[in-house]
Protein backbone atom coordinates (compact mmCIF):
# COMPACT_ATOMS: atom_id res chain seq x y z
CA UNK A 1 0.00 0.00 0.00
CA UNK A 2 2.81 1.99 0.59
CA UNK A 3 4.77 1.77 -2.61
CA UNK A 4 1.31 2.75 -4.42
CA UNK A 5 1.07 5.73 -2.65
CA UNK A 6 4.85 6.34 -3.21
CA UNK A 7 4.67 5.65 -6.37
CA UNK A 8 0.98 8.02 -6.73
CA UNK A 9 3.27 11.21 -5.14
CA UNK A 10 5.75 11.12 -7.64
CA UNK A 11 3.62 10.83 -10.92
CA UNK A 12 1.80 13.66 -9.58
CA UNK A 13 5.03 15.44 -9.10
CA UNK A 14 6.28 14.40 -11.96
CA UNK A 15 3.42 16.15 -14.22
CA UNK A 16 3.52 19.55 -11.73
CA UNK A 17 5.11 22.90 -13.05
CA UNK A 18 7.94 22.04 -15.18
CA UNK A 19 10.42 24.63 -17.36
CA UNK A 20 10.32 23.40 -20.97
CA UNK A 21 12.19 26.24 -22.01
CA UNK A 22 15.11 27.12 -22.74
CA UNK A 23 16.64 23.63 -23.14
CA UNK A 24 19.92 22.00 -22.18
CA UNK A 25 22.83 23.84 -23.26
CA UNK A 26 20.67 26.28 -25.91
CA UNK A 27 22.47 29.73 -26.25
CA UNK A 28 20.62 32.90 -25.19
CA UNK A 29 21.71 36.61 -26.28
CA UNK A 30 19.72 38.06 -23.59
CA UNK A 31 19.50 41.74 -25.45
CA UNK A 32 17.09 40.05 -27.49
CA UNK A 33 13.25 38.33 -26.97
CA UNK A 34 13.84 35.00 -25.33
CA UNK A 35 10.87 32.97 -24.52
CA UNK A 36 10.65 30.93 -21.19
CA UNK A 37 8.35 28.15 -21.10
CA UNK A 38 6.38 25.71 -18.95
CA UNK A 39 4.36 23.12 -18.84
CA UNK A 40 1.42 22.92 -15.68
CA UNK A 41 -1.13 20.75 -14.24
CA UNK A 42 -4.88 22.34 -12.93
CA UNK A 43 -3.62 22.10 -9.07
CA UNK A 44 -0.36 24.06 -9.69
CA UNK A 45 -0.27 27.53 -8.01
CA UNK A 46 -2.01 30.05 -9.91
CA UNK A 47 1.02 32.42 -9.93
CA UNK A 48 4.82 32.35 -9.31
CA UNK A 49 7.92 34.53 -9.25
CA UNK A 50 10.83 33.74 -12.12
CA UNK A 51 14.48 33.81 -11.45
CA UNK A 52 17.45 34.10 -13.70
CA UNK A 53 19.94 31.06 -11.73
CA UNK A 54 24.27 31.72 -12.46
CA UNK A 55 25.02 28.66 -10.69
CA UNK A 56 28.89 29.94 -11.71
CA UNK A 57 29.25 31.02 -8.46
CA UNK A 58 29.20 29.81 -4.65
CA UNK A 59 26.09 30.59 -3.48
CA UNK A 60 24.27 30.77 -6.73
CA UNK A 61 23.07 34.09 -8.05
CA UNK A 62 19.68 35.27 -8.50
CA UNK A 63 18.09 37.85 -10.43
CA UNK A 64 14.84 38.31 -10.79
CA UNK A 65 12.98 38.13 -13.91
CA UNK A 66 9.68 38.43 -13.18
CA UNK A 67 7.15 38.41 -9.81
CA UNK A 68 3.28 37.25 -10.25
CA UNK A 69 3.86 35.77 -13.43
CA UNK A 70 0.64 33.45 -14.35
CA UNK A 71 0.71 30.06 -14.57
CA UNK A 72 -1.65 29.36 -16.95
CA UNK A 73 0.49 31.79 -19.55
CA UNK A 74 2.19 28.95 -20.44
CA UNK A 75 5.16 31.34 -21.10
CA UNK A 76 7.44 34.87 -20.28
CA UNK A 77 8.96 36.90 -22.58
CA UNK A 78 12.85 38.08 -21.31
CA UNK A 79 14.08 40.94 -23.26
CA UNK A 80 16.55 43.31 -23.12
CA UNK A 81 17.79 41.43 -19.65
CA UNK A 82 21.32 42.13 -18.03
CA UNK A 83 23.02 39.27 -16.87
CA UNK A 84 26.89 38.44 -17.51
CA UNK A 85 27.46 36.40 -20.18
CA UNK A 86 28.72 32.83 -19.47
CA UNK A 87 27.55 29.18 -19.17
CA UNK A 88 25.54 27.28 -16.37
CA UNK A 89 22.55 29.02 -16.13
CA UNK A 90 19.03 28.40 -15.35
CA UNK A 91 15.69 29.75 -14.84
CA UNK A 92 13.71 29.01 -11.01
CA UNK A 93 10.07 28.93 -10.50
CA UNK A 94 9.21 29.97 -6.96
CA UNK A 95 6.29 30.09 -5.00
CA UNK A 96 4.87 33.15 -4.10
CA UNK A 97 2.07 31.28 -1.05
CA UNK A 98 3.27 31.67 1.88
CA UNK A 99 1.83 27.66 3.13
CA UNK A 100 4.09 26.67 0.13
CA UNK A 101 7.03 28.28 0.05
CA UNK A 102 10.28 27.58 -2.45
CA UNK A 103 11.11 26.19 -5.19
CA UNK A 104 8.37 24.70 -8.06
CA UNK A 105 10.38 24.22 -10.99
CA UNK A 106 13.95 24.80 -12.43
CA UNK A 107 15.11 24.64 -16.35
CA UNK A 108 17.98 23.05 -18.04
CA UNK A 109 21.50 24.47 -17.87
CA UNK A 110 21.90 27.12 -20.47
CA UNK A 111 24.52 29.58 -21.77
CA UNK A 112 24.09 33.25 -22.04
CA UNK A 113 26.12 34.68 -25.24
CA UNK A 114 25.33 38.21 -24.87
CA UNK A 115 23.48 40.72 -21.88
CA UNK A 116 21.08 43.03 -23.21
CA UNK A 117 21.95 47.10 -21.89
CA UNK A 118 21.62 48.11 -18.13
CA UNK A 119 19.34 51.16 -17.72
CA UNK A 120 20.71 54.34 -15.61
CA UNK A 121 19.28 57.47 -14.94
CA UNK A 122 20.08 60.55 -16.82
CA UNK A 123 22.18 63.63 -15.75
CA UNK A 124 20.47 67.08 -15.80
CA UNK A 125 20.85 68.49 -19.37
CA UNK A 126 22.03 65.60 -20.69
CA UNK A 127 19.70 64.21 -24.05
CA UNK A 128 18.24 60.88 -23.03
CA UNK A 129 16.76 57.81 -25.06
CA UNK A 130 14.31 54.94 -23.45
CA UNK A 131 14.97 50.96 -23.71
CA UNK A 132 12.92 48.36 -22.05
CA UNK A 133 15.44 47.46 -18.33
CA UNK A 134 15.36 43.80 -16.88
CA UNK A 135 12.05 43.67 -15.80
CA UNK A 136 10.44 44.55 -19.11
CA UNK A 137 9.66 48.38 -17.50
CA UNK A 138 10.60 50.97 -19.83
CA UNK A 139 13.50 53.19 -18.31
CA UNK A 140 15.56 56.22 -19.00
CA UNK A 141 19.19 56.14 -19.88
CA UNK A 142 21.22 58.71 -21.06
CA UNK A 143 24.19 59.61 -23.42
CA UNK A 144 26.34 62.25 -24.70
CA UNK A 145 29.26 63.86 -22.51
CA UNK A 146 27.47 63.17 -19.03
CA UNK A 147 27.58 59.61 -20.06
CA UNK A 148 31.01 59.77 -20.13
CA UNK A 149 31.80 61.36 -17.48
CA UNK A 150 29.57 59.65 -15.04
CA UNK A 151 31.62 56.75 -15.95
CA UNK A 152 35.06 58.04 -15.37
CA UNK A 153 33.80 60.09 -12.54
CA UNK A 154 30.73 59.10 -11.09
CA UNK A 155 27.93 61.58 -10.20
CA UNK A 156 30.10 64.69 -9.17
CA UNK A 157 31.82 64.11 -12.82
CA UNK A 158 28.34 64.32 -14.11
CA UNK A 159 27.27 67.69 -12.03
CA UNK A 160 30.94 69.22 -12.76
CA UNK A 161 30.08 69.08 -16.60
CA UNK A 162 26.67 69.80 -16.23
CA UNK A 163 27.79 73.05 -14.36
CA UNK A 164 30.58 74.01 -16.72
CA UNK A 165 28.11 73.89 -19.40
CA UNK A 166 25.86 76.39 -17.85
CA UNK A 167 28.82 78.98 -17.35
Amino acid sequence: MKAVAALALLASVATALQITEPEVNEDWDLSETNEIEWSFVSTDEPEFSLKLIDKRTSPETQITIADKVKTSDGKYDLSNFVAPPGDKYTIKAFSLSKTNSGQLAESQVFNVTKSGVASTTTAPGAPSGTGTGAAGATTTSNSGAATLMSGAFGVAGSLALVFAMLL
